[in-house]
């Protein structure tokens, strides 16, 4: 089935700034505990509108992220229409082609797939983000030497089809449901592009 995902997309991680993984290097503390959530600006799965969407997915694993073993969640916004919320999990599992069929082979543990709130605001000089009732994900953006910019890496591994703005968080993530609890140190924020190709 053809697709295809422009819009936003925010993450964070346990690891030092900016997150290895990125550069296919060793997580900072040796394991890798990570969230995303991702806003559909235009979008489309065969004839589906993807327009609005909000997505997020959730990793951990005990060794590199490109070794494997990762034991994953994905999250699609509590409020997301029936043929959307079917689209989206067949994009996100993987199971429509594309990048995501690549990651999900790395996927050792799947604990499906969950409705909770989603939102992302990555304007101005404060953005957040939530993933689930009890995680909101505030994001101190790392400006450049010339005191406004903020730092972008570009064309790393897991950028996702744009810039990635780096930032700082002191948070945690928090899915009582599989008993995740984590400290969130790295943050960043970009565009995000995915496509079936």
């Amino acid at each position: 089935m053809d697709w295809s995902i422009d819009g936003r997309l925010a993450g964070a991680c346990n690891c030092g700034t900016p997150c290895p993984c990125w550069f296919a290097e060793a997580p900072t503390h040796g394991s890798c505990d990570a969230i995303g959530v991702g806003i559909v600006d235009k979008g489309h799965y065969g004839d589906i509108d993807l327009t609005g969407c909000k997505l997020g997915v959730a990793y951990r694993t005990v060794k590199h992220v490109w070794d494997g073993g990762l034991k994953v969640a994905v999250y699609i916004d509590e409020h997301t229409p029936p043929a959307q919320s079917e689209a989206l999990e067949q994009i996100l599992t993987g199971k429509a082609g594309g990048l995501l069929a690549l990651l999900f082979t790395l996927v050792e543990d799947f604990k499906g797939v969950r409705r909770v709130p989603i939102e992302l605001e990555d304007s101005g000089d404060q953005p957040w983000f939530t993933l689930g009732r009890s995680s909101t994900i505030p994001m101190k953006p790392l400006i450049g030497r010339d005191g406004t910019t903020p730092i972008a890496v570009h064309n790393a591994l897991m950028s996702f089809g744009g810039e990635r703005l780096l930032a700082k968080t002191e948070s945690r993530f928090v899915d009582d449901d599989l008993g995740w609890d984590w400290p969130l140190v790295h943050a960043d924020f970009g565009p995000m592009r995915m496509t079936s190709e």
